[in-house]
């Protein structure tokens, strides 16, 4: 279908180190504040390391899991209150625990059913967990010997965040399943006694299969229409905080479950209080200090998240004011720790108080070669966007970069000033990469979040079309004119759209998208089932918002080259979806290639399968975009290619 001998590869390499380089998720320090245990990702691969100030050593080597989602994380390891070891998830769900001395790995739990979150009890007795194993997201207790398993509460809801305050009340996020966490959420309490079996007698009356108690989940804030996340009891106390957006954005609210609510001024109120917003921002991921004095937080305003320390009344001070994106703050001797990446740096711990790294690290300075993003704004129809923008370089000729656009997933995912060695890659290679955080975005407020409900392929989509004229209109050396656009998962779907819906790109690279909306139903897990009847309503009473909203609909309208790309191992979507909207796109005649990757889940980790899908994405710009080097740096793929489905 295109050209393998156009394309610049001088920055071939940049795409493979980047795509190589080690990325923290989530760290812990231990409790004596000697070490941290954080989660690494390495090769396509996430284990746990511990960093002692002087040696780094791999405490796992089968993987564990663990996310970076980019607010308000839930808790993926903890330590024992002893500070003897470390529990974590396996990378099938297990819960387990390693010794921070040995590296012994002891299983905890071994049921087939994932384990989704954890925290220990403050006395190293029990460990609170979310686990699919007695119902979806359901909220038990595990004894911190693996002895015993028992369901807190299985019912009809989703629970998710577990905390254990000082007393030993369990605390959760619960959602109605249609909810998701993300429209409605509230926080919860279980009220146990230490053999968990309600009679006090000391013994466990149940077996690990049994069901746990249900009726001993209370409500401790609950407001229609209100999500609830990040619940944190407070240290020695029944305070909990815990972050709402009721406002519409999120703030930070704390609740004394032992009665009224505390308020910032100390008073009880009978209701739950704020105690610290920023206007237009979105304020998540609370962590007490040891003393409970005093909250570190991180406040997401403009594609950056930079980490704030507020009193017990309420006041402030910033710790940091980055171009970068921090998340999952922690205390240790009196200063924060938080993960820390930027556009030029992949995501490691910092101490932000001292602004200095923590965790080791051996990567090139890739600012020398990768462009400094700004943000630019522009409106479309009636919203104001915001984009993440690789510019161009300042002593370009006027209309001489094409632009590529990028859609993110999620859909209610948001670009930001991150570690993006996608856009990285293309934006080295000369191209002005702009990132849209289209209607539907995290980042801007619950009312811009929800801006795109029922509403898939309408004004986000336009959003996205959009933000091509924008890059033009915001800087004299693009030609609007040479556009491009990829993305994965929703940015998939949403490149497919944009091919078919207009005439604005002149190529489009779609990486494990949805394509048709009713057969995915019958494909993809669970959650991927909720987001759509949550997103596009029931399919037997809302059928046409699935066709609508379905890209394979459109496929007759794309008239320019669209590169599919799609993980043989993807449970979230499945690779079905491609291989239909391949169908589809044969029986129109349309210009395609379809490239398969074996072992690959929902989104690329491997890194030779990285550089193979990106190098192949700029290929095809390079051709359609008429970007030639024509200074003998281009080389071609190898022909062997028995899998390449093309018309």
């Amino acid at each position: 279908m295109y050209r393998r001998d156009l394309r610049d590869t001088s920055a071939d390499d940049l795409l493979s180190a980047m795509a190589a380089a080690d990325g923290v998720v989530q760290a812990e320090p231990s409790p004596d504040g000697d070490r941290v245990a954080y989660a690494k990702a390495r090769e396509g691969q996430i284990d746990l390391w511990l960093w002692d100030g002087t040696t780094d050593t791999r405490l796992t080597s089968g993987g564990i899991t663990a996310q970076r989602y980019g607010r308000g994380d839930p808790r993926w390891i903890d330590w024992h209150p002893d500070g003897d070891a470390v529990a974590f998830l396996s990378a099938a769900g297990s819960l387990s625990t390693v010794d921070a001395e040995t590296g012994e790995v002891t299983a905890l739990t071994a049921y087939d059913e994932p384990d989704l979150g954890l925290a220990y009890a403050p006395d190293g007795d029990d460990l609170a967990v979310v686990t699919d194993h007695f119902s979806r997201a359901s909220l038990a207790l595990v004894a911190a010997d693996g002895s015993r398993v028992e369901a807190l509460a299985d019912d009809e809801y989703l629970y998710g965040d577990p905390a254990v305050g000082a007393d030993g009340t369990v605390y959760a996020t619960r959602a109605e399943h249609r909810h998701l966490f993300d429209y409605e959420a509230d926080l919860v309490a279980v009220d146990r006694d230490r053999d968990g079996d309600g009679d006090g007698d000391g013994d466990d009356d149940r077996d690990s299969g049994g069901s746990g108690r249900t009726d001993g989940v209370r409500e401790v804030f609950a407001e229609e229409g209100v999500r609830v996340q990040n619940v944190r009891p407070r240290p020695d106390s029944t305070e909990v905080a815990f972050v709402h957006d009721a406002s519409g954005f999120d703030a930070v609210a704390v609740v004394d479950d032992a009665g009224a609510a505390v308020g910032s001024d100390g008073d009880a109120a009978g209701d739950a209080e704020e105690l610290y917003a920023v206007d237009g921002a979105e304020v998540a991921d609370p962590a007490w200090s040891p003393s409970g004095r005093t909250l570190a937080v991180t406040v997401t305003r403009d594609a950056r998240a930079n980490v704030h320390v507020v009193d017990r009344d309420g006041y402030a001070d910033e710790v940091t004011d980055d171009d970068a994106f921090h998340t999952a703050p922690r205390w240790v001797d009196g200063d924060v720790l938080a993960v820390r990446d930027t556009p030029h740096d992949p995501p490691a711990v910092w101490n932000v108080s001292a602004g200095e790294r923590v965790t080791p690290g051996a990567t090139p300075d890739f600012g020398v070669r990768v462009p400094t993003p700004e943000t630019v704004t522009y409106e479309s129809g009636d919203e104001e966007i915001q984009a993440v923008v690789y510019p161009p370089e300042a002593d370009s000729d006027a209309e001489s970069v094409p632009v590529l656009v990028k859609a993110h997933g999620g859909p209610t995912s948001f670009d930001r000033f991150r570690f993006d060695h996608r856009a990285a890659y293309l934006a080295a290679l000369g191209y002005c990469v702009i990132l849209p955080n289209y209607r539907g975005s995290d980042g801007y407020g619950r009312a811009f979040r929800m801006a795109n409900d029922r509403d898939w392929g309408g004004g986000d989509l336009e959003d996205v079309i959009r933000a091509a004229d924008a890059a033009a209109e915001a800087y004299d050396a693009v030609d609007g004119d040479r556009a491009g656009i990829y993305g994965g998962s929703g940015g998939g779907l949403m490149t497919v759209n944009a091919l078919g819906n207009s005439d604005r790109f002149a190529a489009g690279a779609a990486f494990y998208g949805v394509y048709d909306y009713e057969t995915f139903l019958d494909d993809t897990d669970d959650v991927g089932w909720q987001l759509m009847k949550r997103e596009l309503g029931d399919v037997a009473t809302d059928p046409e918002n699935y066709c609508e909203a379905s890209p394979i609909r459109h496929v007759e309208d794309i008239e320019d080259p669209l590169l599919v790309l799609h993980g043989e191992d993807d449970a979230r979507v499945p690779i079905s979806q491609s291989e239909q909207l391949c169908e589809e796109l044969e029986r129109h005649g349309k210009r395609f290639e379809f490239r398969r990757y074996d072992g690959e889940p929902h989104g690329f980790g491997d890194r030779e399968n990285v550089v193979d899908a990106y190098t192949r994405v700029a290929d095809l710009f390079a051709k359609y975009l008429r970007v030639d080097p024509d200074d003998g740096s281009s080389s071609p793929h190898p022909t062997d290619e028995p899998d390449r489905t093309s018309n």
